[in-house]
């Protein structure tokens, strides 16, 4: 399993300079070959010969590869698109899907392949072009205890350089083992939702409620408040830093909530959670006006992500299970009755909590429909 540490780095202004240009070189290095693949020009071939950039080869390499990557992602949808419009075409239908447009990289950033950069000590070696020469470059860097014990023991994977704010940073990809799972165990059913993040059962009849979904709320809105206010006011960088704040905020959440998840199901002795694939959930749901800025700011997704790394550093199995009628289905009878608000009550007597009914039939069902690597958001 890969993931990844950011490093800070601290650089001399003669470093900063020479790290902005590479990055700028190296994301119209990708455009430009991007943009000669979409006009019909083969890249699947090219060598660093056959670029010309003021990038160190090790990096124009690294573009050649990346190029390529973006233009098998470009030409997939664009057959997908093709293959959706003959669908019309036979029925007679007006409708036409557009061919998507070529993708253009904005975001300055480079990336280092593990054979070209080194960390040493409190150190990162990568190479850069100095007056026409390529150059490996020491730039000082502040890593924790644990970021050294890390990349002492771990296999390295690529280095991104990119922006972090207005600050340029290192983020390093590192190989982890996962440990073997086993079957004897009990399992655990986890229920995601906006009023209550998370709800969580196992089989041996524990319940835990994780996170406050009023309080997210409140502080979206609080965040929206600001942002229109600024708006108002002419402040675009202010609307920029108040965006970041409130993702750092949310995204520190969703870890909490999944690290409290995960430490329940070891002492539980768990040795499968079981999520919902919330596969086009923002365009299948029932939107109204009240609800549609909860549903479109909902990181269901993120907090997924979150619960299945930890889970299997924990060695704890994670599988995705079909989410309809989980909060409809009764789990005595199998009788099928929508929830009044937050609370469930089925015609052959049974009560519960409505998200807690969802943990539970999730928990109960066998009907799995894939992995985490299907993103379907919309």
């Amino acid at each position: 399993m890969q993931l990844s540490e950011t490093i800070k780095l601290y650089m001399t202004k003669e470093q900063k300079s020479l790290v902005v240009m590479t990055m700028n070189e190296y994301i119209n290095t990708v455009n430009s070959l991007v943009s000669a693949a979409s006009n019909g020009t083969s890249i699947s071939k090219y060598t660093t010969a056959d670029v010309k950039t003021s990038l160190p080869s090790a990096l124009t390499n690294q573009c050649i590869r990346d190029a390529r990557s973006i233009v098998n992602r470009y030409n997939k949808d664009c057959r997908k698109a093709s293959a959706k419009n003959k669908k019309p075409a036979n029925q007679k239908s007006s409708i036409t899907i557009k061919k998507p447009a070529v993708p253009v990289l904005k975001r300055p950033c480079c990336y280092v392949n593990n054979q070209n950069f080194k960390i040493k000590d409190n150190c990162i070696e990568f190479p850069v072009l100095i007056n026409g020469k390529s150059r490996r470059i020491a730039v000082r860097t502040s890593m924790t205890d644990n970021q050294k014990l890390i990349f002492a023991n771990a296999k390295h994977g690529t280095m991104r350089i990119v922006y972090k704010g207005s600050k340029i940073v290192a983020q390093v990809v590192y190989e982890v083992n996962e440990p073997e799972y086993t079957d004897d165990g009990s399992a655990m059913g986890v229920d995601l939702g906006i009023k209550c993040p998370a709800v969580s059962y196992t089989s041996d009849g524990s319940v835990k409620f994780y996170g406050n979904g009023r309080k997210n709320k409140y502080m979206r809105r609080h965040y929206k408040y600001l942002r229109k206010k600024l708006g108002k006011a002419k402040k675009p960088d202010a609307i920029k830093r108040i965006n970041n704040k409130e993702q750092r905020i949310m995204k520190d959440i969703d870890h909490k909530i999944s690290r409290e998840i995960v430490e329940t199901a070891a002492v539980h002795d768990v040795k499968v959670i079981k999520l919902e694939r919330l596969a086009n959930i923002r365009s299948t749901t029932r939107t109204s006006r009240k609800n549609n800025p909860s549903l479109h700011t909902w990181s269901f997704y993120r907090l997924a992500q979150f619960i299945e790394y930890k889970a299997k550093l924990a060695g704890i199995k994670v599988e995705y299970v079909n989410p309809a009628y989980t909060s409809q289905r009764c789990p005595v009878c199998g009788g099928v009755h929508h929830a009044r608000d937050r609370n469930y009550t089925c015609s052959c007597g049974f009560r519960i909590h409505r998200d807690l009914l969802g943990a539970i039939n999730i928990c109960n069902s066998t009907e799995y429909v894939g992995g985490s690597n299907i993103r379907h958001t919309a």
